[in-house]
């Protein structure tokens, strides 16, 4: 039994400390597949919350950016440190597009899709 234990302890360690850490409120497909072009401008509010920044560009265009960070631990190298940001453009009240980027912060690593 305590064979069993000293090698059951160590995996739940690593596996519990091998887990992606994420700052901010993720952004799933789920909520994504409600904002689709024509949708109301006030539905994006409700749906994702108040954003990181909103402002306006090219005239009477709105843009609502929303950001979330990921931390993907490695084991031998540096973690990989991903942003992602949500821009929704809206225009006359309803939404026209939206982007969702996801960028490497750390300048040595790429993302690994």
């Amino acid at each position: 039994m305590k064979f069993w234990m000293l090698l059951l302890i160590p995996v739940i360690a690593f596996s519990i400390g091998c887990s992606p850490t994420v700052i901010g409120t993720p952004i799933g497909k789920d909520k994504l597949d409600q904002i689709v072009p024509g949708t109301p401008e006030g539905k994006v509010t409700d749906v994702f919350g108040q954003p990181f920044k909103k402002e306006m560009v090219s005239g009477d265009t709105t843009k609502y950016v929303y950001t979330y960070y990921e931390e993907q631990p490695r084991i031998f190298r540096k973690n990989i440190q991903i942003k992602h940001t949500l821009e929704v453009y809206a225009k006359g009240g309803l939404v026209q597009k939206y982007d969702m980027k996801k960028e490497s912060i750390n300048a040595a690593n790429a993302l690994e899709e």
